[in-house]
């Protein structure tokens, strides 16, 4: 079937048909769709097709009649040609000397809110943003602004704090190497995780992070074959809670890449990788990647160590950004921390809005701001 032209670029009468905007197609309110190409009992076909005012109108060989209006922004937002690999953001990869001797840019929460701004750019950008003179209520206020937060076994609040006879090496005083949170938990979607600094007068205890997308890039440039094995091969991760009485198991690739090949996920934990089923002859290969990766996270050169000091707070993508933390004594001073969690998927579509609503607004018959 003919293809119809648009702006240079092409759309399938099917497709077009499928994705009438009409409210006799989509739900008026919702926009939602309700037709359902399924039903009818031949391809669509498009009688006329015309451009009026930047906008496609196509009439339909149907019975009733029907006509499909589409505004060309809407059309531009959704050609197959033109995809989202090329509309995203883009990001940058960072290390530790990123920001030279000066520490990274630090935002007010109290000037910021869910619905973006230079905050949610840093993030999108660099998968981290920092925020000073936060307190808790101040936190619950905006990490709710971006989404819900997440409910842990630990509840909507952790406090990381030194404690005796604890089930989480988190919550003791020993240095934790860079890792990514919820390794374990095979369903726990990426998520936008919050770390608020609400006392820091212990030795020790600096705050490490890495970004996890740059450590898989150049694993892949000096080994690709360590690369590959990281991304084809399912590595175990557990956590045994025997006083809650859960056993935790993920088994998935550390390193996860989208359909463009580009590296879209790191999930990695050592204190967490465990039972691994690899037949015999896998296991020297799979240890060599994986060491080789371990190896880069625990590299000063990959590595942003920052103290936090009361007040600091610091959100990143949970699935890019690995962090952890130098040992300390808890002998010598409190140091606490709460961690809150809003699932990724509500930060991105934050963002998505706000690039598309131009395209839909209108259709749906609302102005843009």
């Amino acid at each position: 079937m003919t293809s119809i032209m648009v702006d240079g670029h092409e759309y399938h009468p099917t497709w077009l048909r499928d994705n009438c905007l009409c409210t006799g197609c989509r739900h008026a309110t919702s926009f939602e769709k309700i037709v359902d190409l399924s039903t009818f009992p031949s391809s669509p076909r498009a009688r006329s097709v015309r451009i009026e005012n930047a906008t496609l109108v196509v009439d339909w060989d149907e019975q009733p009649e029907h006509r499909s209006v589409f505004p060309a922004p809407w059309l531009r937002a959704h050609a197959h040609d033109d995809t989202d690999r090329r509309r995203r953001r883009p990001q940058t990869l960072w290390a530790a000397n990123t920001w030279g001797q000066d520490e990274p840019p630090s935002h007010d929460m109290r000037r910021c809110d869910g619905m973006g701004g230079e905050w949610a750019d840093d993030l999108e950008r660099y998968g981290i943003c920092f925020f000073h003179s936060v307190t808790e209520a101040e936190l619950d206020r905006f990490a709710t602004s971006v989404g819900p937060l997440l409910n842990t076994e630990f509840g909507d609040h952790i406090v990381v704090r030194a404690e005796p006879d604890t089930s989480d090496l988190a919550l003791t005083a020993r240095h934790l190497s860079p890792h990514t949170d919820f390794s374990a938990h095979m369903h726990t979607a990426p998520l936008l995780q919050f770390i608020l600094c609400l006392q820091q007068r212990a030795t020790g205890g600096d705050s490490i992070q890495v970004d996890g997308f740059t450590i898989a890039n150049e694993l892949r440039r000096a080994s690709p074959e360590s690369f590959d094995l990281l991304v084809r091969t399912p590595l175990g991760f557990q956590q045994f809670y025997a006083n809650s009485r859960y056993f935790f198991r993920r088994t998935r690739p550390i390193i996860e890449l989208d359909r463009y090949g580009d590296v879209s996920g790191v999930f990695f934990a050592h204190s967490h990788a465990s039972g691994w089923r690899l037949a015999p002859d896998e296991v020297d290969a799979v240890y060599a990647a994986y060491n080789a990766f371990f190896a880069m996270t625990k590299d000063p050169a990959y590595q942003l160590r920052t103290r936090m000091k009361e007040g600091d707070c610091v959100a990143f993508r949970n699935g890019r950004i690995l962090h952890g933390r130098t040992g300390f004594d808890p002998g010598s001073g409190p140091r606490t921390l709460v961690d809150v969690f809003v699932p990724y998927d509500y930060f991105d579509a934050r963002r998505n809005y706000l690039r598309y609503a131009d395209a839909y607004l209108p259709v749906i018959g609302v102005p843009p701001a």
